[in-house]
């Protein structure tokens, strides 16, 4: 198996960063592509109306402004790099792009599996990813976890 499309997840949270930086370990190490995705969670909303619309459009403009951050990382470490930022439930929009895209391996970050109260959280991002991907999927934990 060769591994020539990593795909990088992120929500820009710092529990992403540690993921990053696997990403970026692999990508050099592998001398292949990184595709950045951010997937915006969409509002439970039956139509979409103008003001709705609007939000996105303002949300989407900030989320920019972040991802070329990140592809100024990627690059800046000479790894070959394409982002994008889609509205839908993140793990399908994740899963989605990886079939899409022929993508070889998931690299993404965690929260955990408990909430700040402690409790167990069933049904995170990366787990419905995980069990649901078209390819391999490397779980990067936060090392606060």
């Amino acid at each position: 198996m060769k591994i020539e499309k990593i795909l990088y997840p992120t929500d820009f949270s710092k529990k992403s960063e540690n993921a990053r930086e696997h990403a970026i370990y692999l990508a050099q190490s592998l001398n292949c592509h990184i595709y950045l995705l951010h997937a915006i969670e969409p509002l439970d909303y039956d139509e979409m109306d103008q003001e709705i619309l609007e939000f996105y459009k303002g949300l989407e403009d900030q989320l920019e402004k972040k991802m070329e951050v990140e592809i100024k990382i990627f690059e800046s470490e000479g790894i070959k790099t394409e982002a994008q930022i889609i509205i839908g439930q993140r793990w399908k929009v994740i899963n989605n792009f990886a079939k899409q895209n022929k993508i070889d391996l998931i690299v993404m970050g965690t929260h955990g599996v408990r909430t700040d109260s402690g409790e167990i959280s069933v049904g995170t991002t990366s787990h419905k990813v995980m069990f649901s991907s078209p390819c391999p999927v490397l779980i990067v934990r936060h090392e606060g976890d």
